[in-house]
C-alpha cells in the first residue's frame, strides 16, 4: 500500500508553505558557483533529485511504488506518460530561469517570471485538477490576483534598484540593460514551459479532486525521472557541445555540494508539496507555492542585491512581501 498520511487542513497548508520556503531558498546556490558551468550544476541538481526521490520511494512504499505506476499504466497510461513528459518540459523552462537568475539576480528575475506563469497555472490547476466542493472560485481568483500584485510590486522594487545601481558604481549587483533585454526573452520562454509542472500535478497525481492519478511517491518518481532526462537533453547536450564534461568530473565536492543541496531542497520541497496537494487539491496547493517568491526576494535582500537602492525600492519590496502574506491568508481562508 502506498504511503498516504492523514493530514489535517492546517498540516497540509503548513507543508505547502514549507515547500515554498524550500523552493525559494535553493536558488542561493547560484551565488557560490563562480566560473563553474551552470549546466554542470543543473545536471548534478537533477541527478541528486532522481536518486533522492527513488530512494525515498522505495524506502517508504517498497514494492507498492512500482505496483502503483504499473496499475495506472494499465488503466490510464496517459497519467504516467504525461507526468514524465511534463518533467522534461518544466526542467527545460527551469534551465532558462536559472540562467536569468545568475545573470540579473534573484530579486529582479523571479518577479518577472512569476507574474507571467501564475495566472496560467491557476487556469490549469482549476480546469484540469478541479476545485474542492467547499472552495469558492472567486475567492481563489482574488487571492491569486493579490499574489500577482505581490509579484508586480516586487518587480517594481527590482526596477528601482536597477535604476539606482546604474548611477552608483559601488551599489550592490550591477545589471546592464543588455543583460535585461536578453533575459526578458529567456523569461518569456521559461514562463511558457514552467506550467508543465502544475499540469502534471493536476493530471498525474491522485488527489481529493482527481481520483485517477498516481499516489504521491510514484508520481514524484515519474516526475523526477522526466526532470533528470530533461536535464540531460538540455544541459547534458550543452556540456557535450562545449566539451565541458571534464569540469563536472573534476569539480570535487566543494562545487558539487551546491547541486546536491539544491536537489535535496528542490525535490524535498516537491515531495511535501505533493502530499499537501493530494489533500488540498492542486488548485489550492499550487498558489500557496507561489509564496516561494517571498523567500527569493528575502534572500536577494540578504545577499545585498538591494544595496544602494533608494527608500522607494525598499518600500515597494515591503509592500510586495505584505501582499504575498495577504494572498496566502486569503487562500487558506477559502478552506474554512
Amino acid at each position: 500500500m502506498n504511503f498516504h498520511p492523514e493530514l489535517s487542513t492546517g498540516a497540509a497548508v503548513f507543508l505547502a508553505l514549507l515547500a515554498a520556503f524550500m523552493w525559494g531558498t535553493w536558488f542561493i546556490s547560484l551565488k557560490y558557483l563562480g566560473e563553474y558551468p551552470l549546466d554542470g550544476y543543473f545536471v548534478t541538481l537533477f541527478f541528486t533529485s532522481f536518486v533522492f526521490v527513488w530512494t525515498v520511494g522505495f524506502l517508504i512504499d517498497r514494492s507498492a511504488l512500482l505496483a502503483n505506476i504499473r496499475d495506472v499504466l494499465n488503466t490510464d497510461p496517459m497519467r504516467v506518460i504525461a507526468t514524465f513528459v511534463c518533467g522534461v518540459i518544466y526542467v527545460t523552462g527551469m534551465r532558462f530561469q536559472i540562467t536569468v537568475f545568475s545573470k540579473i539576480g534573484l530579486s529582479l528575475a523571479q518577479p518577472i517570471q512569476s507574474a507571467i506563469a501564475t495566472m496560467v497555472s491557476l487556469v490549469i490547476t482549476v480546469l484540469v485538477g478541479g476545485l474542492p466542493a467547499n472552495v469558492e472560485l472567486w475567492r481563489l481568483v482574488l487571492a491569486t490576483f493579490i499574489l500577482v500584485g505581490a509579484v508586480l510590486v516586487s518587480m517594481q522594487a527590482g526596477r528601482l534598484r536597477t535604476r539606482a545601481q546604474a548611477t552608483h558604481p559601488n551599489a550592490g549587483m550591477r545589471v546592464s540593460m543588455q543583460d535585461m533585454d536578453q533575459s526578458i526573452g529567456l523569461i518569456l520562454l521559461a514562463s511558457l514551459l514552467s506550467p508543465a509542472y502544475p499540469f502534471a500535478l493536476s493530471f498525474g497525481l491522485k488527489s481529493t479532486t482527481q481520483p485517477n492519478g498516481m499516489a504521491v511517491l510514484p508520481f514524484m518518481a515519474m516526475l523526477a525521472s522526466g526532470a533528470f532526462t530533461g536535464s540531460l537533453l538540455n544541459s547534458g547536450v550543452q556540456l557535450t557541445r562545449r566539451k565541458e564534461w571534464h569540469r563536472v568530473w573534476s569539480a570535487g565536492f566543494q562545487i558539487h555540494k551546491f547541486g546536491i543541496w539544491s536537489g535535496l531542497f528542490h525535490y524535498g520541497g516537491n515531495i511535501i508539496h505533493t502530499f499537501a496537494a493530494s489533500y488540498l487539491s492542486a488548485a489550492i496547493a499550487f498558489p500557496l507555492g507561489i509564496t516561494s517568491g517571498l523567500w527569493t526576494q528575502m534572500w536577494g535582500l540578504v545577499y545585498g542585491e538591494f544595496r544602494g537602492s533608494p527608500r522607494s525600492a525598499y518600500f515597494a519590496l515591503f509592500v510586495g512581501v505584505a501582499l504575498y502574506i495577504f494572498g496566502a491568508y486569503l487562500i487558506v481562508s477559502t478552506l474554512q
